[in-house]
């Protein structure tokens, strides 16, 4: 795998940061960077964030209906990537033997090395079939089918599924090689505080971050009082017929991405519960 490409300009220090510092940085923002099972979900949001949303795959998630992956698509898949990226990093502890994160510290690094690879395969395997049933190459292919019939879209010939997986490829490639870099010149903490951090300004609001029953509180706070300022004097959008919300709040806090059809678009588009923040 290739490495990311860095600022040259940068100090050694600021482009590969040390678990140490990482740590405090974690500590700032209020999180528990000695809680290995705080630690391993943020690790999981952060990598799912890296490794995924923000990649090509934005490009596959385009508005205009170019994008394949609709919101709703979106929220399902990176709900359900972050349940399987903490699953193996939970099984890794497990193996291992790992229950604090001072155990991490001194764990085998080349047991972590194979996790990393294996994700990385994993993200991007053009037959993963994601949660909503179809493949990741059948995501692409129908975004540059999407693309080619609008009239406002100019998409060059030489532009294939094959060409923009390679692109997504080697950008996972470069996060995982980056991760496995600070591994190599620290120690394993690396891999679970480096996306954790970056978790903290690019995954605000995801399902598996500490907080996120606070947010699903806020959302059926809100949905119980009709003058909440987050419906602006308008009503309540109701919920499609037949809605258990005693049932979709267990959803959202465990399985997220077995939230019906109807109900998850209700969640994403009326209620727009990503914006409900108290």
């Amino acid at each position: 795998m290739s490495s990311p490409e860095l600022d040259e300009t940068s100090t050694d220090e600021e482009r590969y940061p040390s678990p140490d510092v990482l740590r405090e940085m974690l500590a700032n923002h209020g999180f528990e960077p000695d809680n290995l099972a705080q630690m391993v979900d943020m690790a999981a949001v952060g990598i799912t964030a890296l490794w995924w949303r923000n990649t090509k795959v934005e490009d596959w998630h385009a508005g205009a209906n170019i994008g394949a992956l609709s919101d709703m698509d979106m929220y399902r898949v990176n709900t359900h990537s972050t349940s399987r990226v903490r699953e193996r990093l939970k099984t890794w502890c497990r193996q291992q033997g790992v229950r604090s994160m001072t155990d991490v510290a001194g764990a085998d690094p080349d047991s972590l090395e194979v996790v990393v690879y294996r994700l990385y395969r994993w993200f991007t395997n053009p037959k993963r079939v994601l949660v909503t049933g179809n493949t990741l190459y059948d995501v692409v292919a129908q975004t540059l089918s999407n693309a080619r019939a609008h009239p406002e879209c100019d998409v060059p010939e030489d532009v294939t599924p094959e060409s923009e997986l390679a692109d997504y490829e080697k950008e996972v490639a470069g996060a995982a090689s980056y991760a496995l870099l600070c591994m190599d010149k620290y120690d394993p903490r690396s891999v679970l505080y480096g996306p954790a951090v970056f978790s903290i300004a690019w995954a605000t609001g995801w399902w598996g971050k500490p907080g996120y029953a606070s947010h699903v509180d806020a959302v059926f706070a809100a949905l119980d009082n009709p003058d909440h300022r987050v419906w602006r004097g308008k009503p309540i959008p109701a919920p499609p017929s037949g809605t258990d919300l005693a049932i979709v709040r267990r959803l959202m806090l465990t399985r997220p991405w077995q939230i019906p059809d109807a109900v998850c678009e209700w969640l994403i588009y009326d209620v727009g519960e990503h914006y409900i923040l108290d």
